[in-house]
This record gives structure tokens, sequence and C-alpha cells, in this order.
């Protein structure tokens, strides 16, 4: 799938799973979105970015930079990336994520500006 010129424009850096034509126009690269489109599914499916971690290293799928394994900040970042919705993922695949990523944080009604409870 490729983005229109003008969706191309304002899509800014490209990430996993996106590359530019010789035209300057976003496509999609179809083995990366097929990683990009399982991450998303075993994340769904209540895997842990570890247990994600693993099994792409299982798979022997390298990381975007080339590493052999994907690190746990990069994975997150990639399921925080609402740029995936563009011909990778749908909506609601990414809505679905976020909602169980917030749904697992463990002190949801935590104030930060509690400073005195995080010096203890």
């Amino acid at each position: 799938m490729k983005l229109s010129p003008l969706e191309s424009k304002i899509f800014g850096k490209v990430c996993y799973g996106f590359r530019r034509d010789e035209n300057k126009r976003v496509e999609t690269v179809p083995q990366e979105a097929e990683i990009v489109q399982e991450i998303f599914a075993l994340c769904l499916a209540g895997n842990s970015l570890e247990k994600i971690q693993s099994h792409l290293c299982k798979q022997g799928v390298p990381s975007p930079s080339g590493k052999a394994v994907w690190s746990r900040d990069v994975l997150n970042k990639l399921l925080n990336n609402y740029k995936y919705t563009f011909g990778i993922i749908d909506h609601v695949t990414y809505c679905a994520v976020e909602e169980m990523k917030s749904s697992r944080c463990r002190n949801l009604h935590r104030y930060i500006g509690d400073v005195e409870e995080w010096d203890e």
C-alpha cells in the first residue's frame, strides 16, 4: 500500500514496516508489515513485551536496527505508534492494544506530584 503524496509529506520519519519509494511516497514493506501485525496480535493475546521479545528472537526476526534481539523499549514504541494504522493494522486493533496496555498499568490513580512518596 502507498500513501498519497500529501499523506507521505505529513507522515514524517519512516518507521519499521514502511519505506519511501523513488518518488518519496511512503509505502509498506510487506515482510516487515507482517511482523508488525504479529507483534500487535501477540500483545492482544495477552503476551508481555518480554514474551513478544522472546518469540521474535526464537523466530530469528532481527530488530529494526538489525540486532538479533528486540528491546522491550522498541516493542513498546512500536505498539504506541499510531502510524501503523496507515495500512498495516486497523484503527480498532490499535485502540484495543492501547486499552489493554492502559488496563495493565499498576498504579492508575497514583499522583506523580507526591514527591515524598517517590523519595521513599
